[in-house]
Order: C-alpha cells, then sequence, then structure tokens
C-alpha cells in the first residue's frame, strides 16, 4: 500500500506503516520508505511516535555494508490488544489477541437455540466481562466481531443467517460500544479469515487473492492491492451463492443452482445419503472412506470438485487474482482439492493476452482464520494509536 506524504494524513501513513511492520518485520526504516512510497523524513518521524508509545521498538541491526548500518524495527505485540469475538453457527469464541495474531485468553461457549437477541448478548457480556477485568483491560484498543452472514457491516447489524439460533436483526456493535466504550468493527467471517491472511498468513506475499472457505456453506473473502475488497454493498466474494447449475437446486437465497448446494461440506453428506450411504454418516466419516477408496464417497468428492472448478474458473476471471486460498473444514483431504483446483485453472486460463500463473493454496490456520483476523479487522478500520 502506498502512503502520502501531506501532513494531515499521518493518521493513514502510521497506520500504513504499522501494518507493513507487522506483515514484514523485522524491517528497517529505509525498507519501509521504499515499501510505502513515503518520505524517509515521514517515515522517521512517525516511527519515532511509534516509539515513544510503546508500540514499536528497535530489534537489531544489520550487517555494515560500508555506509550506516540500518535498525531493525519489530512491533510491541501486547501494546495494543483486541477483544476478538467470532459467532458461528455451533459456538461463540471470545478472546484477546495481541499484534502479532497470539491468543493470550480465549473462552468458547457452544450455541444452542436462543430465546431472544438479549439472552444472546448477556451470555456474550459475561464473558466479555471477564476478560475486561483482567490486566490487560487497558491495552485493549477496539473490539473485533467476525460472523456469518448476512450482515449490516455498516450499521453493525447481524440480518438473519441461516441457522443461526434464533439470533436476527441484532445491533451488536452499538451493544458492545454502550457497554465498554472501545472502537468496534463487524465483518463476515471469512472477510476476517482473509485479512487474517494477509497480516499473519504464510501467503502474504500475495496482494491480490481471494480466501474461500469450505464447510457447511461457502464463502469467499476478496483481497486487491493488500486491501479487504467488499464492494458497493458489501457483497463481492459470496461465492456460495454464485449459480453453477441452471435450474438447479433451490436455494434459501431464493435462487436455483447456487454452489453451496453442490460443494458445502452439508452437501456432499447430502448427495452421498441420497445415493446408499447411511443416514448417520458424517463429513468427516465421508472423508476417511474416499480415501480408502470407497466408490460413493469418492464420486461425491469428484462431484464437489468439479463444480468448484467452475466457481473458481468465473472468481478468476472476473477478478484477474494471482491466487486462491482455500480454508474451511477439508481437513486431511485439503491438499487433494487444492492441487485439483490449481490443475484445472491453469489449464482453463485465456490463451491471449499475458499468460496468467493462478495459484491455489491451502490457508496458513487450522479453523483460527476467522478468529485470528478480529486484530486486523480492528487494525484496518482503528487509526487512533
Amino acid at each position: 500500500m502506498i502512503g502520502m506524504n501531506q501532513q494531515n494524513m499521518n493518521g493513514i501513513n502510521k497506520y500504513i506503516l504499522l501494518k507493513n511492520i507487522i506483515i514484514n518485520e523485522p524491517i528497517s526504516r529505509i525498507e519501509l520508505s521504499h515499501l510505502t512510497g513515503l518520505s524517509k523524513m515521514t517515515v522517521t518521524g512517525l516511527i519515532k511516535e511509534y516509539i515513544e508509545a510503546g508500540v514499536v521498538m528497535e530489534c537489531g541491526v544489520a550487517d555494515s555494508t560500508g555506509g550506516r548500518k540500518r535498525t531493525y524495527l519489530q512491533v510491541v505485540p501486547e501494546a495494543l490488544l483486541t477483544l476478538g469475538i467470532y459467532i458461528n453457527r455451533d459456538s461463540l469464541n471470545i478472546g484477546i489477541i495481541n499484534l502479532k495474531g497470539q491468543i493470550i485468553q480465549s473462552e468458547s461457549m457452544e450455541l444452542s437455540v436462543m430465546e431472544s437477541n438479549d439472552i444472546f448478548m448477556k451470555r456474550l457480556f459475561l464473558i466479555c466481562d471477564r476478560f475486561m477485568q483482567t490486566k490487560y483491560r487497558d491495552k485493549i484498543w477496539g473490539i473485533g466481531i467476525s460472523c456469518a452472514g448476512p450482515l449490516l457491516v455498516k450499521d453493525g447489524v447481524i440480518l438473519n443467517p441461516p441457522d443461526f439460533n434464533n439470533i436476527r436483526d441484532l445491533p451488536i456493535v452499538s451493544r458492545l460500544q454502550e457497554r465498554y466504550q472501545l472502537p468496534t468493527y463487524l465483518q463476515n467471517d471469512i472477510c476476517v479469515a482473509a485479512l487474517a491472511e494477509v497480516y499473519f498468513g504464510n501467503q502474504n506475499h500475495y496482494d491480490d487473492f481471494i480466501y474461500v472457505g469450505i464447510s457447511s456453506g461457502i464463502g469467499g473473502g476478496v483481497i486487491m492491492n493488500g486491501k479487504l475488497y467488499t464492494g458497493f454493498g458489501g457483497l463481492a466474494g459470496i461465492m456460495g451463492h454464485f449459480i453453477v447449475e441452471k435450474d438447479g437446486i433451490p436455494c434459501e437465497c431464493g435462487q436455483k443452482g447456487c454452489l453451496e448446494k453442490y460443494s458445502s461440506t452439508r452437501a456432499a453428506v447430502k448427495w452421498v445419503k441420497a445415493h446408499g450411504a447411511g443416514d448417520d454418516l458424517t463429513w468427516m466419516e465421508l472423508l476417511v472412506r474416499a480415501l480408502s477408496g470407497d466408490e460413493i464417497c469418492t464420486q461425491s468428492i469428484e462431484r464437489m470438485i468439479g463444480y468448484l472448478e467452475v466457481a473458481f474458473a468465473n472468481m478468476a476471471n472476473a477478478y484477474d487474482t494471482q491466487c486462491f486460498i482455500i480454508g474451511g473444514d477439508l481437513h486431511f483431504y485439503q491438499e487433494i482439492v487444492v492441487k485439483r483446483l490449481e490443475e484445472k485453472l491453469r489449464s482453463s486460463s485465456f490463451s491471449w493476452g499475458q499468460e496468467r500463473d493462478i495459484h491455489v493454496e491451502s490457508s496458513s490456520f487450522v479453523g483460527s482464520a476467522s478468529f485470528i483476523g478480529t486484530v486486523a479487522l480492528v487494525l484496518e478500520n482503528n487509526s487512533e494509536v
């Protein structure tokens, strides 16, 4: 991301510098200047502010190449802490996470059908209150909420996610801000997972990629030029509702033939059961049987991959991305799916123009990206350091 040298852009420039330090540390001032386009004087002045605030520290000196030795910088992990909240269909995860994406403390609670939004908020407050009474309270500078959609992100409202335990039309951001007086931000869980990859992932050398979460539903988080792209209405990357089969299986969204009805883990299990597997078969059991050569389970996985290939090809053409990063619940079958999809995308690339080299890689995280990414969500929105 390129910075700006105007004096009134200090807040944005400080955020750009902090982001680049987190992603690339240890890093020198001159390297930050080259990466961001900011002048050496601007970088030096803003880094001085960060050091005085205890957010950044010097951490070593480079070997001399004849000139002045470069001093390296890194963040002070516990200087700014995030109260992260991840709400999925089955559980609620809350914790304190530092600037390196490390979970310091966390608690989880299984979610069952709630009688009302108020009952859910009481349980949420009960856990959050405990964290606010710890020694870390004064270091918490924001709250990040990761949640399955649909959401009204700008208004901070959870709308009506399917199978979501009667939680609907919940103004969660205003409720949390009112209680804790902290900046609070809400975003779709797959978009938050994409941000986790930007800041803390092994593939953060990609400026443009699409994170795809494959579980009981399917979602996408689009990263363009190192920033989350959600589109005009916040719906960019909603891959689960790409139509992959004309006049296909009806979906709860009102369309027919949505990807989720063919390539989600839930859809794969449903298809296997309809073709002779036992009614009590689970997704994990399906994967085990497929690996051992079970014909019906293998066909189910092949069918799943086939429809994913259609959706990935469409996304690659629409966004001209460098890479797809796959996360979710594929478990030990993930590398097989990754390899197959990469082979497909490279074989179907356009023949005209510069040849595209599209990569498909596994997520850096095992089931925690949507939780850890709440740190990045706060960093992307809160410039008050």
